[in-house]
């Protein structure tokens, strides 16, 4: 049970490198390295509440905690760089990050259950094989971006990848016990986007003017409105 929990945390650490290079990043760290200290906390806690359950299976108020911290690093994070970089070069015309809340974090897990559950009944799941190759493919683009091999912001990737090391030093874990849990939850991900794809595929046949985003929506709408859906703690 614990080791299904802490897979599901990391759904949002391997998007942490791609959030943070929104913008260039300066002094970042110490917010993931106090994220880490906290969820490190969370997990040695003995709270085992379960604030919803979809289709039998559990979210505990753990993985909620942790998502929500790990949410709001990068928020903290994207929010020290948006000013900076407003200050710079003094334009309106980027938006500043948008802090989500609990109950939006919750909503975003439940739908990823969802979509996962669906993957695994329809046939849709990635390999492990698969999972792998597109984290060490990901992996080498970060280090090629860092070293100039190729195209991209190397300072901001390398802030990015220093704040994931100190998210990761902070939690308590080695680097190895962090990409397992992640390439974990990557096949996971891939599986959501290959039954996305085949689904879309599906429904724009019908609909010429539908689009990606649209679909998401609306897919996800028809898979509560065919769940069983509990949700313990209604005012989070």
């Amino acid at each position: 049970m614990k080791e299904k929990r802490i897979k599901r945390s990391f759904s949002l650490i391997i998007v942490v490198v791609l959030s943070l290079m929104s913008f260039s990043i300066a002094s970042s760290a110490d917010i993931w390295a106090d994220c880490g200290q906290k969820i490190k906390k969370i997990q040695q806690s003995e709270d085992n509440r379960v604030v919803a359950v979809v289709n039998g299976e559990k979210i505990f108020k753990k993985d909620l905690e942790i998502a929500y911290l790990i949410d709001r690093a990068a928020y903290l994070s994207q929010k020290e760089a948006f000013e900076k970089f407003s200050k710079k070069y003094k334009t309106a015309e980027a938006k500043p990050p948008v802090e989500k809340t609990k109950k939006e974090i919750l909503n975003g897990m439940i739908e990823d259950l969802l979509l996962l559950q669906a993957a695994k009944k329809e046939g849709f799941m990635a390999s492990d094989k698969e999972a792998k190759e597109y984290y060490e493919k990901a992996k080498k683009t970060v280090q090629d971006i860092i070293n100039g091999k190729t195209p991209g912001d190397a300072e901001a990737t390398r802030l990015a990848n220093d704040a994931i090391e100190k998210l990761i030093k902070g939690w308590g874990i080695t680097r190895e016990e962090y990409e397992k849990k992640a390439i974990e939850q990557t096949r996971n991900m891939l599986s959501i986007q290959k039954l996305l794809d085949a689904k879309f595929k599906k429904f724009k046949a019908q609909s010429k003017n539908l689009v990606i985003g649209d679909f998401r929506k609306e897919y996800i709408n028809l898979l509560k409105k065919k769940a069983k859906i509990t949700i313990y703690e209604k005012n989070i």
